[in-house]
């Protein structure tokens, strides 16, 4: 089942070049390129259209026959195909053996009938009922009594605290109160009116062209995050080398992909993302402020991100609203998805 895989790995050493030169040459993570090369193509189940795209690319990259490559594939998936369906069927086989087996070593419990007796007696039957009703009133009458002795006993300490002339302890007056309430009313407002810094700062150069800056200067790491809305291939490069951290991969709708970076060694990050309209991308946990237009994009998408040191408040935007830019709109040109390349 490997000869496939076998091939490519000849050929590549032929040519004299290591899983990271391919990588770089076909842009396909060196993860999937040693799937492809040991043979393990039931991971890709359900994206056979995908495994097929990226075995062009090797192709093309090794002079390999792209159409040989393909039959070969296709053969291969069969057989997987093959395979599964035969050991589906000697389970099943074997699971109806196994139930036919205990339902022969089932054994019919034998019914027991009690004959009734003639001369039973049944009058002990007529003392317990009489010793129940009697047990049922006792009760009730204890319930009764703890009642009326609870009641007048709270009435007793009503009358003796109305009687009091001297009363100690801890007694707020009306005006300690007010103090009291205007004091948690302002402190309250002092908490509303303290501005929050939020984890990271963004200003836009262009369509899928962001700048952005930790709150945290000194932070040694910041996290990355991607939600997908629609099935889409993705892949994230770190100064313009493709970051094997995150799966280079198909993710299918509803999935997320967090990782997790050094601050010191990330200057830019291009995140390449195949027609995913809707997907949600977030740096330490703040969203980035994309338009609709970006977001609702159909195309393939390759956003670009530059770490900065800080960013002036003038030209950072958010989710919610964008705050006034002199560059936003008169010194920058609005780019497509190609831009960022």
């Amino acid at each position: 089942m490997n000869n496939l895989g076998e091939e490519i790995r000849k050929k590549r050493l032929e040519k004299g070049l290591s899983i990271d030169d391919l990588s770089k040459r076909t842009m396909l993570s060196p993860a999937v390129l040693k799937d492809i090369e040991n043979g393990a193509f039931d991971r890709y189940e359900g994206d056979e259209t995908y495994v097929r795209m990226y075995l062009k690319k090797i192709s093309d990259a090794l002079d390999l026959d792209r159409d040989e490559v393909t039959k070969s594939y296709l053969a291969l998936t069969e057989e997987i195909k093959q395979e599964e369906l035969a050991q589906a069927a000697k389970e099943a086989q074997e699971e109806g053996e196994e139930h036919v087996a205990k339902k022969q070593m089932k054994l019919e419990k034998p019914n027991f009938t009690k004959k009734a007796s003639v001369y039973e007696d049944k009058s002990h039957i007529k003392v317990i009922r009489v010793v129940i009703a009697l047990l049922i009133v006792a009760l009730i009458a204890v319930l009764i009594f703890v009642a009326v002795f609870s009641t007048h006993k709270s009435t007793e300490t009503k009358s003796y605290t109305k009687s009091s002339d001297n009363v100690t302890g801890d007694v707020k007056t009306k005006k300690d109160k007010e103090k009291e309430a205007a004091k948690k009313k302002e402190e309250t407002k002092a908490k509303q009116e303290t501005p929050k810094v939020a984890a990271v700062t963004f200003s836009k150069n262009a369509n899928y062209n962001y700048n952005f800056a930790l709150a945290d200067a000194n932070a040694e790491t910041f996290t990355f995050k991607v939600e997908f809305t629609t099935r889409a291939w993705a892949q994230l490069q770190v100064n313009g080398k493709v970051y094997t951290d995150f799966e280079a991969r198909v993710y299918q709708a509803g999935e997320s992909a967090t990782v997790t970076l050094k601050s010191a060694d990330v200057q830019t990050m291009r995140f390449s993302n195949g027609a995913s309209k809707g997907a949600k991308y977030y740096i330490n946990d703040v969203q980035v402020p994309f338009s609709d237009e970006e977001t609702y994009n159909a195309n393939l998408t390759r956003v670009r991100f530059t770490k900065v040191a800080s960013i002036d408040a003038s030209q950072a935007i958010t989710n919610n609203n964008t705050t006034t830019q002199n560059n936003a709109s008169s010194n920058t040109t609005t780019s497509n998805n190609g831009s960022n390349n």
